[in-house]
């Protein structure tokens, strides 16, 4: 999203930050001139998607950022005066003019052209996959082999459910060392299966999700989700200081479950797309059919057993931005009602300001 401070002086803008760029057409994902209804329709299609209320807890106050990103750019467009300045820097050549991507690109099609639909072939969407490979290439030598629908062929999918001892977060063998030996072998060696699957796969390619989780009546209703978490942190770290597994390649999360309690472990295989922004504070990605094309890959799954997962990294100070490019790629993806439940987002510091997108199976 944009924060709107600048000031417009003979056709040039003069940014107070340099970092957000101010462009109100983008905001809105509508193109410069765009005639005064199709402004408004984006508009409020787009606030209705974003509104606050209609986001989850987590995810309110970068909502509330956006909506207010999202006003801003509105009325500066409703200005006939500050959107002649805003059109006289913006406007390009028509041959130059393309579609953004990301949050607004499905209600700019709607509206603009004929809508791709989830059945589209693959041939009207790309893939990117030669730039995946030659990024790959330079990362980590030859270049990975990818399968159907542009995800990386890794060697096989991992799942995998350890339960723990009761009350306990303890890897190795719990209630003071009384527990059974080949109980925490056990543990032990399922894990030592998820870091063979990691390195089994290139860098980059694979992500594993470490679920800490907690029986309800387990432990007392206060101590049901520090217990869960615990067993994510037990597990996070003998993961990376037994197994020598890289921190990058792990994620965490903790849930409280009726029937089981222990750790779940998640294989997640990277969808291979372009993941950039269009540019520097912007919410929208530089390739335009990056989102469609995930949004059909799901789609086709006729079982609702495909789920996404994607990585919003950022650097420096950007982390309130990276907030907010994932509430906005959240609202996108979440567009079909089959999708709201089957996509979820994080944000981690990188080397990189960008999106990764990893797939995975719905867990049994």
């Amino acid at each position: 999203v944009f924060s709107c401070k600048c000031l417009v002086h003979a056709g040039h803008v003069q940014m107070r930050d340099k970092a957000m760029a101010p462009n109100p057409f983008q905001v809105l994902g509508i193109q410069v001139g765009a005639a005064e209804e199709d402004v408004k329709k984006a508009y409020r299609a787009l606030a209705l998607q974003c509104h606050p209320d209609k986001r989850p807890p987590e995810e309110r106050q970068a909502a509330e950022q956006l909506f207010k990103d999202l006003r801003q750019a509105y009325d500066i467009l409703r200005d006939p005066e500050k959107r002649s300045a805003f059109e006289a820097v913006y406007r390009r050549p028509r041959s130059c003019q393309r579609f953004p991507s990301g949050l607004a690109a499905s209600i700019l099609r709607r509206h603009s052209r004929r809508p791709r639909s989830a059945c589209t072939s693959d041939l009207e969407c790309s893939w990117n996959k030669a730039t995946y490979r030659e990024r790959e290439k330079d990362k980590s030598g030859p270049g990975l082999g990818l399968g159907a629908h542009g995800i990386p062929s890794v060697t096989s999918t991992f799942a995998d459910h350890i339960w723990f001892a009761r009350g306990s977060a303890s890897v190795g063998r719990a209630y003071k060392g009384q527990e059974a030996e080949e109980l925490a072998s056990d543990r032990q060696n399922a894990l030592s299966s998820a870091a063979r699957w990691l390195r089994g796969n290139p860098q980059g390619t694979c992500l594993l999700e470490v679920r800490g989780c907690s029986q309800r009546g387990e432990v007392p209703c206060r101590q049901q989700e520090p217990l869960a978490k615990a067993r994510c942190e037990k597990t996070m770290s003998f993961l990376t200081k037994q197994l020598d597994v890289p921190t990058d390649r792990l994620r965490w999360a903790s849930h409280i479950r009726e029937d089981f309690q222990g750790v779940e472990l998640i294989g997640m295989r990277r969808l291979c797309v372009d993941g950039g922004f269009l540019n520097d504070g912007s919410l929208l990605l530089g390739d335009e059919t990056t989102i469609p094309a995930i949004t059909r890959y799901l789609l086709a799954d006729p079982a609702d057993d495909r789920m996404l997962f994607f990585e919003v990294t950022y650097t420096e100070d950007f982390q309130a931005l990276a907030s907010r490019r994932k509430a906005a790629l959240l609202a996108a993806l979440g567009g079909p009602s089959r999708l709201k439940k089957r996509v979820s987002a994080g944000t981690r510091a990188g080397s990189n300001d960008e999106v990764v997108f990893y797939t995975f199976d719905r867990f049994p």
